[in-house]
C-alpha cells in the first residue's frame, strides 16, 4: 500500500513538474516585455514548484541586475527584495556570484551556515532557509541566473534540478529573443491554434500516460474544474476499459499514429463518453518514443442515435416475426375455436364431452389473447380510434385495477388543467395502462410509489436530434414512474421485446412491455424510457394532440337477419371449411372458391348478393377481386376477413367507411361464428334498405 501511494505521488509531482514546463514555455513564447513576461514564469515556478521567493538575473555588461522576481509573502519578504534590486552582482561574489563562476548549479541547504550568501540577514528576517541557483547558459555563455529559496529545510532533488535546468535553458532563449524570435512566434502561433482555438479536445501525454498538456475544450469534455486537475489525472484513468488503451499504444507503437477510433472514456463525474481519437507518437530529442498526442471528438450523441436506430430497427424487424407468426396461428386458431363454438352449441348440457370441448374451447381463448398481443406488440391489431380525453382514460384504468396494484402501492396523478386530446382507441390506452401499472408493481415488492402525470408538450428540432422516433409537433405527453429498483444496462437492451422477461418462469409471459410498445405505437406515439439501477423507472409516452371535443364508443351494431346468395373465398382450406359450415347453418346459400379466378367463375353463374372474401390470397387479392366484381354490381356488399388489422390492410388499399363505403366491412382472425353471422346480416339487411343504395 505505501508502494502504491508513493508512485502516485511520484506520478503525480512529475506531472505537477512537467505542467510548469509547459506553462513557462507557454509565458516565454508570448515574447512580451522581459520584466513582466519573466515574473509570470516566476510565480507558476514558484507556485506550482513550492519555492517562496524567485528571481532571475540578467547579464548586463559585467555584472548582474535582478530583472524580476515574485515573493509568496511580499510582506515578509520586503527586505530582502529591496537589498537585491540595488545590487550589481559580479562573478564570484556570494552564492549566486559562486554559481555565475563555476556555471552549474548549485544547492544551499542553510542559508545561515553559508557566510558568503548575500543578502543573508534579510533572507533570514524573511525565512527563508534554503534554496537552489541554476545558470542561465545560452552557447555555453552565462547570460543569467535563476534563484530559488524556500522559507524551509529542503534537500537536494535530481529531479527539480532537472527541471531547473530546463527552465533555465527557456529563459535562455527568450533572454537572447533576437536570435530565436521568428521561432517563438511561429511555436507560440501553432500552439495557440492547437490550444486554444480547437474546438476539439486535445490531450498530450508521456509514453507513461502523464499528462503534459490540454487545452481548454478537453477540460469542458471531461468536466475538469482546471487545466492543472486534468493533467494531474493520469491517461488510464480515462478510459473504462484498460484493453482499449492497450490497443491504441500497439498501434502507436507499430505505426506512429492511430485513426479513427472509437473509445469509452470516464469523465471527472464518472459518466461515460463515446469520443472518436487520432492519436501521434511525438518522438523525443534523441528519436525514442517521447509523447502521446491525442485529439478527441464527443460522439456520445451520435452513438445515442445510433444505437436507438439500431434498436428501431430490431423492434421493427421482430415486430414483423411476430405479426406474421400471429397471422398464421390465427387461422388455426379461427378453425380450432369456431368447430369448438359448433359443438357446444349441438351438444347437450349432460353430454359427456362437452367438458372435454369446453377445456379446449378455454385453451383456445388464451391463445388467442396471445396473438392479440403479438399483434398489438406488431401493431397489426384492430384499432378504433377516438378523440379521446387521456386523463379520463387513465383514472379509469388506475381505478379498476386498484385492487390489482395492492396496498402496498400509493398512486399519485397528476395532470395539467388544459390538457389536450389525443386520438386513439381508448381500450388500447387501458391496456398500455394496465401493462405499465403491472410492472411498476413488479419493480415495487415492498411497496412504493406510482406517479402518473399528463401534460401537453412541444417539440421542436432540437429535440429530435437525441431521439430518433419523435417528429416535431404538438403532444400529450402520459408519464408513469415508480419508485422501485430500477433496470440496469443489459436488461433496457430487450425489454420490449416479445417474451423477453426478468420474472422467474412461469410467472410472466414477457409480452406486457412488447405490448405497450406495439399499442403505442399503433397509435402514432412513441415511448422514452429513463431509469438507473436502484433509482426507479419512469417511461414517457407521447401522442399527437388532436383538436375537437371526446368521442365515445360506437353504438352497437344492428343485428338484422337476412338471407342470400354468399360467395366466400378463402384460400386455407380449414377456414373456408367453417366458415362455410357457419354460413349455410344460418340459412345462406353458399358458393365457396379458393381463389380470385375461381371465384370469377362462380359469379358468372349465379350473382352473389354478398362477398366474403380474404384480404391477402395468392394472384388475385381480395380488394381486387371485389373490385372486378363492381365493374357488373356497384352496389355489392363486402365483407373482408384477414388476420392482420383493419389499419394493415387499409394501408395496403383496402377502403372502408361510411356513405357509399358502408357497404364494405373488415372481420379480423381468429373470430368466433357469431361475429361472422353479425357483419353478414348487417351487410344485407344495409343493403336491403333503400336508402343504402
Amino acid at each position: 500500500m505505501a508502494d502504491t501511494a508513493s508512485t502516485v505521488a511520484d506520478l503525480r509531482a512529475q506531472s505537477r513538474r512537467l505542467a510548469t514546463e509547459y506553462a513557462v514555455s507557454r509565458i516565454l513564447c508570448e515574447a512580451g516585455e522581459p520584466e513582466p513576461t519573466l515574473t509570470r514564469a516566476l510565480a507558476v515556478m514558484g507556485q506550482e514548484l513550492q519555492w517562496d521567493y524567485c528571481v532571475c538575473w540578467r547579464l548586463t555588461g559585467d555584472s548582474m541586475r535582478i530583472v524580476a522576481s515574485w515573493q509568496r509573502d511580499p510582506e515578509r519578504s520586503r527586505g530582502v527584495e529591496a537589498g537585491g534590486r540595488t545590487l550589481e552582482l559580479q562573478p564570484g561574489a556570494g552564492f549566486a556570484g559562486r554559481v555565475w563562476g563555476e556555471a552549474r548549479p548549485l544547492w544551499i541547504a542553510d542559508i545561515a551556515q553559508e557566510d558568503g550568501f548575500l543578502l543573508g540577514r534579510e533572507a533570514h528576517a524573511a525565512g527563508l532557509e534554503a534554496g537552489v541557483c541554476c545558470p542561465i547558459l545560452f552557447r555555453g555563455k552565462v547570460i543569467g541566473l535563476l534563484e530559488m529559496l524556500a522559507a524551509r529545510g529542503v534537500q537536494p532533488d535530481p529531479e527539480t534540478l532537472a527541471v531547473l535546468v530546463s527552465l533555465a535553458e527557456q529563459i535562455a532563449q527568450y533572454l537572447d529573443h533576437n536570435a530565436v524570435e521568428t521561432a517563438l512566434r511561429a511555436s507560440e502561433a501553432r500552439h495557440r491554434h492547437m490550444f486554444e482555438a480547437n474546438s476539439a479536445g486535445v490531450h498530450c501525454c508521456t509514453v507513461a500516460g502523464a499528462g503534459v498538456a490540454v487545452n481548454p475544450a478537453f477540460v469542458r469534455m471531461f468536466g475538469f474544474a482546471s487545466e492543472a486537475e486534468a493533467l494531474a489525472c493520469p491517461a488510464e484513468k480515462l478510459y473504462m476499459d484498460a484493453a482499449d488503451r492497450e490497443a491504441l499504444l500497439e498501434q502507436v507503437r507499430q505505426n506512429g499514429r492511430d485513426s479513427n477510433r472509437q473509445l469509452r472514456l470516464r469523465r471527472r463525474d464518472g459518466r461515460v463518453i463515446w469520443v472518436l481519437a487520432n492519436t501521434v507518437l511525438v518522438p523525443g530529442a534523441n528519436g525514442e518514443p517521447d509523447l502521446n498526442e491525442s485529439v478527441v471528438i464527443d460522439i456520445s450523441e451520435t452513438k445515442e442515435i445510433e444505437r436507438r436506430q439500431w434498436q428501431t430497427s430490431k423492434m421493427e424487424g421482430i415486430g414483423r416475426l411476430a405479426g406474421g407468426v400471429a397471422h398464421d396461428f390465427n387461422n388455426l386458431l379461427t378453425v380450432i375455436n369456431g368447430y369448438c363454438d359448433l359443438l357446444l352449441a349441438r351438444l347437450a348440457d349432460e353430454d359427456e364431452t362437452r367438458m372435454s370441448v369446453t377445456k379446449i374451447r378455454q385453451a383456445g381463448q388464451r391463445a388467442e389473447a396471445l396473438t392479440q398481443q403479438l399483434l398489438a406488440f406488431s401493431r397489426r391489431q384492430s384499432v378504433e380510434p377516438l378523440a379521446l380525453n387521456l386523463e379520463q382514460a387513465v383514472s379509469e384504468t388506475l381505478a379498476m385495477m386498484a385492487g390489482a396494484l395492492g396496498e402496498g402501492v400509493a398512486v399519485k396523478q397528476r395532470a395539467a388543467a388544459d390538457l389536450g386530446l389525443i386520438r386513439a382507441d381508448p381500450d388500447q390506452i387501458g391496456q398500455i395502462v394496465m401493462n405499465l401499472g403491472l410492472n411498476a408493481r413488479d419493480a415495487m415488492p415492498e411497496g412504493g410509489e406510482l406517479i402518473v402525470e399528463l401534460e401537453n408538450v412541444d417539440l421542436d428540432e432540437a429535440y429530435l436530434r437525441g431521439h430518433v422516433q419523435a417528429q416535431p409537433g404538438r403532444y400529450v405527453r402520459l408519464s408513469v414512474s415508480d419508485t422501485g429498483r430500477g433496470i440496469d444496462a443489459e436488461t433496457r437492451k430487450h425489454m420490449f421485446e416479445p417474451f423477453f422477461t426478468t420474472k422467474p418462469q412461469g410467472q410472466g409471459t414477457g409480452l406486457g412491455l412488447a405490448t405497450v410498445y406495439g399499442l403505442t405505437v399503433q397509435n402514432h406515439g412513441w415511448i422514452e424510457l429513463y431509469t438507473e439501477p436502484g433509482y426507479g423507472t419512469t417511461f414517457k409516452l407521447y401522442f399527437p394532440r388532436v383538436d375537437g371535443g371526446a368521442g365515445t364508443a360506437a353504438a352497437a351494431a344492428e343485428r338484422t337477419a337476412a338471407a342470400g346468395a354468399v360467395l366466400l373465398v378463402e384460400d386455407e382450406p380449414d377456414v373456408r371449411a367453417l366458415m362455410r359450415d357457419v354460413l349455410e347453418a344460418a340459412g345462406y346459400r353458399i358458393r365457396a372458391a379458393a381463389n380470385g379466378a375461381e371465384a370469377l367463375r362462380l359469379a358468372a353463374v349465379e350473382a352473389p348478393e354478398l362477398l366474403v372474401t380474404d384480404v391477402v390470397m395468392p394472384g388475385m387479392t381480395g380488394p381486387e377481386l371485389a373490385a372486378e366484381l363492381e365493374k357488373t354490381q356497384p352496389e355489392l356488399p363486402v365483407l373482408f376477413v384477414s388476420g392482420y388489422s383493419e389499419q394493415v390492410v387499409i394501408r395496403r388499399g383496402l377502403t372502408l367507411g361510411a356513405g357509399q363505403e358502408a357497404r364494405k366491412e373488415y372481420l379480423q382472425k381468429p373470430f368466433p361464428p357469431s361475429a361472422l353471422l353479425q357483419k353478414a346480416q348487417r351487410l344485407l339487411a344495409a343493403a336491403a334498405r333503400p336508402e343504402a343504395r
